[in-house]
């Protein structure tokens, strides 16, 4: 009977399920909608989990399946055995699947999409975790911090000229309104969602890279935030001293080149040995690697390698 591993990466904004043969070989990548309990209905977490798994198990039938990730019982685990056994279900926090998808075991995690979190592993296995919990309380550096700081200059921007930017425009674009008091009736009137929010970030980085002042300082405030946070990982749990990774997971933190130019610079100013790390595979992926653990495949050369090539082929993260 054929083996395959299920890896499932669900966020705020969207579900990622990987299928992948025992091999290594990756060969579906489905996409469902956001995942976060606190921010959409019971009914719209599990649509998106099963419209991800299904996706990623279109094409197959009779086959055992190993599970890793975060994949609620229910529907969204019924999903799986439609026409499949599953035959293993191995909780995996994003955490888990970060350090996964580098083939790292201890370091720093750093990731910032919608939402945002740093994690810190010692050698000896002691671990912190600072942040993520949601945009009013911590999520700082964000998606959603950094279109907020985004809006919130647009809206400055005819006080003084030293404050004047191009998000002043471009912000009554990227939500499809005339001006700004479109933008203010979206806010306040029809209101705007936490994703709507996050989905400002990749224009305050358009206008960051084009040199727009206001807009790289928006990315460099967000930036600083969430150094903040590693460093104070980072002297709590003494890696100051050592060599050891930064994993950049999430949107911001793998596409925003502004935004994490500035973090690296905080991290090595307190630890020279930091080696910023960009995962060869996305987490979703590194959760389809921890579910072929328990098939007793190990992590070979041959296969990360064949895992990394053949994820490319198909739907990556994004910002």
């Amino acid at each position: 009977m054929p083996r395959y591993a299920l890896g499932i990466d669900g966020g705020g904004s969207k579900c990622d399920a990987v299928l992948m043969e025992e091999s290594g070989a990756v060969v579906a990548w489905a996409r469902g909608g956001p995942t976060h309990v606190y921010y959409d209905p019971p009914e719209v977490v599990s649509s998106s989990y099963v419209e991800a798994v299904t996706g990623a198990l279109s094409a197959v039938q009779g086959a055992d399946v190993w599970v890793a990730g975060h994949l609620p019982e229910g529907a969204a685990r019924d999903a799986v055995r439609v026409h499949n056994n599953l035959v293993c279900y191995m909780e995996a926090s994003e955490v888990d699947t970060a350090f996964a998808s580098a083939q790292e075991e201890w370091g720093i995690i750093v990731l910032a999409g919608t939402g945002s979190f740093v994690h810190g592993r010692a050698p000896d296995g002691r671990d912190l975790h600072f942040g993520g919990r949601g945009p009013i309380l911590n999520d700082y550096g964000s998606a959603y911090a950094i279109g907020l700081l985004g809006l919130r200059a647009a809206f400055a921007s005819h006080w003084t000229e030293a404050r004047r930017t191009s998000l002043a425009e471009a912000m009554p674009r990227a939500l499809d309104v005339a001006a700004l008091d479109g933008v203010f009736d979206r806010v306040y009137v029809k209101g705007i969602t936490r994703r709507e929010i996050a989905a400002l970030a990749k224009t305050v980085d358009a206008e960051a890279s084009a040199g727009d002042r206001i807009s790289i300082d928006c990315l460099h405030c967000a930036a600083d935030e969430l150094a903040e946070l590693a460093i104070d990982i980072i002297n709590e749990l003494s890696l100051a001293d050592m060599s050891f990774p930064a994993i950049r997971i999430g949107g911001v933190a793998r596409h925003c080149r502004l935004w994490w130019d500035r973090v690296c610079h905080h991290l090595t100013t307190v630890a020279p040995g930091v080696r910023p790390v960009i995962p060869p595979v996305a987490p979703a992926v590194g959760a389809a690697l921890l579910a072929v653990r328990p098939m007793g495949v190990a992590w070979t050369r041959d296969v990360i390698e064949r895992a990394r090539e053949t994820a490319s082929r198909h739907a990556s993260d994004r910002f």
